[in-house]
């Protein structure tokens, strides 16, 4: 793979660059909320710093720093008993360890992919697709971003993941969460949907019992989504003591698009088949693969006619959702270490 035609690992891409403007060119700039870029803590950069409660701007719907979700984000699975499995910052070589047990249990995970790792381990990815997992472009900032550097990190990531697979994502989840309206606004125009809104557990089991407190953007009860690691063999082994702790306690582990029912769950990619099985298929020299769900179709990847964008008046998209016993539960290492030692 010819990584010289993409930007430099961990570095914010050129926003001058003609490829970048030609992007920043497509967004309607008018429909983009004027909300200020807001600064790093001095300490920890990626982190937002965040006013004083009474002067923050609620009509930004900012989650990091109001707690605030929007109707469309998505927070949690419509069935109070899915599990919506997630994993973070791979593909690593970590990866396969999990890609292994999920295979061996029949499950199938959404994975966040960070792209400079996609250039690391293609082929990682591609074995994850072949597998039936389904993933999500990510970004390394947002709210903290300037509107051209958000722009141009979910482009180049799009098409890195895009030229390795053939497929072009279409959920994002923000780092931190970090997001207001302005984010979520020129996210959409890329086609877009945010998963968002988590809080991290000190008590996994404790709160497995607790399942009827998770309620959706719209207070409508529903299954939790979980964010894991699949970075180290550290946090791969913490997952897989996770998930039968938590099928034992009545949740289905699946991928994001299984759990929202969602048949198209990339903009331009295989359809998801109706049971979500993993279909062992044979290749021409009669060895056994697997090819993903029953069901997928390829897709044509030529593009397609752009559809007019139906844009939400102002007042209707800066609209807040307040969180009502939210428990959109975010299982990671440091937060659960602890739990499962004792």
């Amino acid at each position: 793979m010819n990584t010289s035609i993409y930007p430099p690992k961990n570095r914010i891409p050129d926003v001058n660059s003609p490829q970048v403007q030609a992007w920043v060119a497509e967004i309607d700039w008018s429909q983009v909320p004027n909300i200020p870029v807001a600064e790093g803590l001095p300490d920890v950069p990626h982190f937002p710093k965040c006013p004083p409660d009474e002067p923050l701007d609620r009509s930004t719907c900012w989650w990091s720093c109001a707690g605030c979700v929007a109707p469309e984000d998505v927070v949690t699975c419509p069935d109070k008993n899915s599990w919506g499995l997630t994993y973070d910052d791979g593909p690593s070589l970590a990866t396969k360890d999990m890609m292994k047990y999920l295979e061996d249990n029949k499950l199938t995970a959404t994975f966040f992919i960070v792209e400079s790792r996609v250039l690391e381990y293609p082929d990682i990815l591609k074995e994850q697709i072949a597998q039936g997992h389904h993933h999500i472009a990510m970004h390394s900032k947002c709210v903290d971003g300037g509107k051209e550097n958000i722009v141009a990190e979910i482009r180049w990531s799009e098409k890195i993941i895009r030229d390795v697979t053939g497929l072009t994502m279409k959920y994002v989840r923000p780092p931190y969460g970090d997001t207001d309206n302005r984010v979520r606004e020129i996210l959409r125009q890329m086609g877009y949907t945010t998963v968002q809104e988590w809080e991290i557990l000190q008590s996994f089991d404790t709160h497995l019992s607790a399942r009827d407190n998770i309620k959706s953007s719209v207070g409508l009860p529903g299954g939790p989504v979980t964010l894991e690691h699949d970075l180290n063999n550290a946090t791969i082994r913490l997952s897989q003591r996770l998930i039968p702790m938590a099928m034992g306690k009545g949740l289905n582990p699946m991928s994001l698009a299984h759990c929202l029912s969602d048949t198209t769950p990339y903009q331009h990619g295989p359809k998801l088949g109706p049971n979500g099985a993993l279909e062992k298929i044979t290749n021409g020299e009669g060895k056994g693969s697997y090819r993903g769900m029953p069901g997928m179709e390829e897709q044509d990847f030529k593009p397609e006619p752009k559809s007019k964008v139906v844009v939400k008046s102002n007042a209707a998209r800066m609209a807040t959702t307040a969180v009502v016993g939210g428990l959109l539960w975010t299982v990671g290492f440091a937060a659960l270490a602890s739990t499962l030692s004792m």
